[in-house]
Formats: structure tokens, C-alpha cells, sequence
């Protein structure tokens, strides 16, 4: 409502003014943005009210479609300028990447050859193929009785199946399945029944959440303390996470060497230190993330995230085409800047530090004839300490991009499985997610880890690794 009075004190003002000057004309040109801005904001919540209320009754709200054209964005707008961080994808080979378990050689007929037929080497040909049996195991254990002693002394099997019905591997499948590819528990209990074994979708649960010894939470932690202590920065993220039918959040601390997942009730400053206390957080200098407040004053010293910066320009929605096209130019001005600084970190000197700190003023302080973009360079003149840290720190990233893909990982396990159900599950979830994601940046098998695990024989130290 004061935003809704105030550009109708504007309005009234338009009488009192001179139609023949300049500024009026911009006057009324920024105060029609603003007015047309407020009625798609209004448009947009009627119809989430509505899409709502239509829920409530049972029924389906409006569906969203994504217009589609080329050269144009909506209402035949000029694009705005697009920038893709990823590098172009380019298809390698497979060979010395697959492990060569046989190699098998394949011989010509003899007597199908010419007489002057000369032997050149071989032609590779690789074939990819994987098993799937059962090793269900009968185990019969001696029993002996001593009458002196009145007691029965029983043979005892191999450690990783003692108190269990099902071995190492069985396990670890268990866990491959559900957490790095995603198989709810049904699907899982399905699967294996159908190929041999006999187990309920409650024992496959349980699987899931099974800490031999409190070993997975010792790793995870072990995983995240020497991430902390390995290098310059971290990245840090969150998501929304269902907790037993309540709201929760996870919240992802990474490096390039490994992940860590932490699920809480709230997402507030107090929580993050919660798990990354003050001796976790001295083993760093910086802490890269989104703007969000709870992840400031953590660290020594925070960077933001120039994508998400950017992402604020993107947003925005001009009507006029004069206004588009100050926006157009200012964020292609932006990436010309962002351009600067990746090429500052590729050869930092006191000479291109001096010049981007003052360029940095001339982008963001400059004033347009668009009211509203002046308004967003003004909020992001004030994060000039946040985001030029690189220029003290060349290694720290410009973007927040390796903890925003971590945390998505955490997106798509959710909305399969509706979040965790139990503490038990919380923390099987933080263990099992933390040990997949950093045994993939390691280049180690998830699956192979786990059978270690289970088998009570694990010879890979994972924080040393990380470490």
C-alpha cells in the first residue's frame, strides 16, 4: 500500500508539470513502469490465489507455458544477453575411463585369407557388459556342547554378516540404489525379490539408515573437517527439505574435493554456526554464497555470487523499449566486467586490482534514463566489498555454481521421496548424500565404498583423501 501511494502522488504531480521538458517525459515514462509493474505483480498473486483456492477444492490450478520463439523474449521483446558458465561439452572416449576385466582375442580363419595375407596388429573393439546373480549363502554352523561346563559353543561366521540376513553387497546395492540413483524403497524391495532374494521394503529402510558403529556419521564428519581445512574458501547453499511432514532445509558446505549435507528445522545464522562453529570456520578464509543473510558473518570474509547478482538485472521487466534497451546495454556491461575479473584471476597484479576497484564505482554508480534500474545499480554499488573479494583472493570462484548444482542433488531426492521421515533417516540422508557426493569428486565408486563399509573391510581413509 505506501508503494501504491506514493506513485499516486506521482501521478498527481503529472499535472503540475511542464509536458514540453525532457523530464517529463522520463518522469512519465519511469512512473508507467512502476504502475505496470505493480498490476503484473497483482495479476501474478490473483492468480496463485486462485490457483489456490482451486487446490483447496480439489482442482487443478492454471498450468504455466513457457512461450517459445526465436530472437524474441516475451511480447517480442529484444533477449536479453545470456551468459552459459559451462564449458561447451565435448564427447570423450570411454577407453581408459572402463576397467578391462578380460581381454578376449578374436582369430581369423586361416584358411579364409589370401596367400599373401600379412598379420598388422589387432582392431579394439570394446564391449561393455555387467552381471546380476545371487550368492545366497547357507551357513552351517558347528555346534559343540561341553557337559562340564554346561555350555554350547557355536561357530561364528564372518563379521559383516553376523546379526544380518543379508551380506555387504546387498547393502551397499541397497544404498546405491536409493541414494545416487534415486529408486524409492518399493522399487528397491521389488527389484530384489525379483531377481532371487527375499526382503520388505521396512528391512530395505532400515538398510538405509543402518550406522555400523556410528562409522558414517565419524566419516562424514571427518569428510567435513578436512574439506574446511583444505583450502582457500567454501561454497555454501540451502534448500527447503520436508522433516516428518514439517518444513525443514538442508544446507550444503563443498569444495572441488567434496560435499557436506546438513538437514535442520531452520535455516538462520544460529544454525549454520551450529555446524560450522567458530574453530570450523577459522580453518578458511572465505565463505562464497547467495545473499542470504544467515550465511554473512560466518567466516572472515564472504563472497557473493556474481550470478546471482546478475540474475537480479535478468528479472527485471521493462515495458518501454528505450528502458530495455538501457537495460540490455548495462548487463552486457556487467559480463564485460565479469570477463575482467576472470582474467584478473588468471593474472592478478596491483595494476588490474586498482583498475577493476575503480571500475567497479563507474558500472554500478552510473545513472540511467530506466528509474528502476538505477534503483538495482544502487543496491549493488553496496556489495562492492562482497563481491570483489577475488581481487584479494584470485582462487576464490566468481559464482556460487558448485554448491547451487550440489544442493540440487537434494531437490530431486526430495521431491522422489518426501524429505526424511525420522532422525534416523535425517541423518542417514546427511551421511549417505555427504559420503556419494565427495566419493564422486574423488573419482571413487559409491557403491565399492559402501561394500567396504558393510564387509567391515575398508581400507579407503576418505578424509585423508580429502584432505
Amino acid at each position: 500500500m505506501p508503494i501504491i501511494k506514493t506513485e499516486m502522488e506521482r501521478v498527481r504531480n503529472l499535472q503540475s508539470m511542464d509536458f514540453s521538458l525532457p523530464e517529463t517525459k522520463r518522469e512519465i515514462l519511469n512512473l508507467l513502469e512502476s504502475l505496470c509493474g505493480i498490476i503484473l505483480a497483482q495479476q501474478q498473486e490473483i492468480q496463485e490465489l486462485k490457483d489456490e483456492i482451486n487446490r483447496m477444492k480439489g482442482e487443478k490450478g492454471k498450468p504455466k507455458f513457457t512461450a517459445k520463439g526465436k530472437g524474441t523474449g516475451e511480447e517480442g521483446k529484444p533477449k536479453m544477453p545470456n551468459r552459459e558458465l559451462k564449458e561447451p561439452w565435448v564427447k570423450s572416449s570411454k577407453k581408459g575411463k572402463v576397467r578391462i576385466d578380460r581381454v578376449e582375442i578374436v582369430k581369423i580363419d586361416p584358411g579364409s585369407l589370401p596367400s599373401d595375407a600379412v598379420f598388422k596388429g589387432y582392431e579394439e573393439k570394446l564391449v561393455q557388459n555387467i552381471f546380476l546373480k545371487t550368492d545366497n549363502v547357507l551357513y552351517k554352523l558347528e555346534k559343540y556342547y561341553s557337559s562340564s561346563e554346561k555350555k554350547t559353543y557355536t561357530a561364528k561366521p564372518d563379521e559383516s554378516v553376523r546379526g544380518t540376513e543379508f551380506g555387504p553387497e546387498t547393502k551397499a546395492l541397497v544404498s546405491s540404489l536409493y541414494y545416487e540413483n534415486r529408486v524409492t524403497e518399493n522399487k528397491i524391495a521389488s527389484f530384489l525379490n525379483s531377481n532371487g532374494l527375499s526382503i520388505s521394503e521396512g528391512t530395505v529402510s532400515n538398510m538405509l539408515t543402518d550406522d555400523p558403529g556410528g562409522e558414517l556419521t565419524e566419516i562424514k564428519q571427518g569428510v567435513f573437517e578436512a574439506g574446511l581445512s583444505g583450502g582457500t574458501y567454501q561454497q555454501i547453499d540451502d534448500t527447503s527439505m520436508n522433516m516428518s511432514g514439517e518444513k525443514g532445509f538442508v544446507t550444503i558446505v563443498c569444495n572441488e574435493k567434496y560435499s557436506a549435507f546438513f538437514i535442520n528445522r531452520r535455516k538462520n545464522r544460529e544454525t549454520v554456526q551450529s555446524f560450522l562453529t567458530k574453530p570450523l570456520a577459522d580453518l578458511f578464509e572465505v565463505l562464497v554464497g547467495d545473499d542470504a543473510p544467515q550465511f554473512k558473518k560466518i567466516a572472515k570474509r564472504f563472497a557473493l555470487c556474481w550470478v546471482h547478482e546478475e540474475r537480479h538485472y535478468k528479472k527485471m521487466n521493462p515495458v518501454f523499449l528505450s528502458h530495455h534497451e538501457e537495460l540490455e546495454r548495462v548487463r552486457r556491461e556487467i559480463w564485460d566486467y565479469y570477463d575482467k575479473l576472470k582474467a584478473y584471476k588468471e593474472n592478478p597484479t596491483e595494476e588490474g586490482k586498482s583498475e577493476l576497484w575503480g571500475n567497479f564505482d563507474v558500472l554500478f554508480g552510473q545513472v540511467t534514463e530506466y528509474e528502476a534500474l538505477n534503483d538495482r545499480l544502487k543496491l549493488t554499488l553496496k556489495k562492492k566489498d562482497e563481491l570483489l573479494v577475488v581481487l584479494d583472493h584470485p582462487d576464490v570462484p566468481l559464482h556460487n555454481n558448485l554448491s547451487e548444482n550440489g544442493v540440487r542433488e537434494m531437490v530431486l531426492k526430495r521431491k522422489i521421496s518426501g524429505g526424511v521421515k525420522s532422525e534416523k533417516g535425517r541423518k542417514g540422508w546427511e551421511n549417505n548424500m555427504t559420503i556419494l557426493a565427495t566419493c564422486k569428486k574423488l573419482g571413487l565408486s559409491f557403491f565399492e565404498f559402501m561394500t567396504g563399509i558393510f564387509s567391515k573391510r575398508n581400507t579407503i581413509d576418505l578424509p585423508s583423501m580429502v584432505r
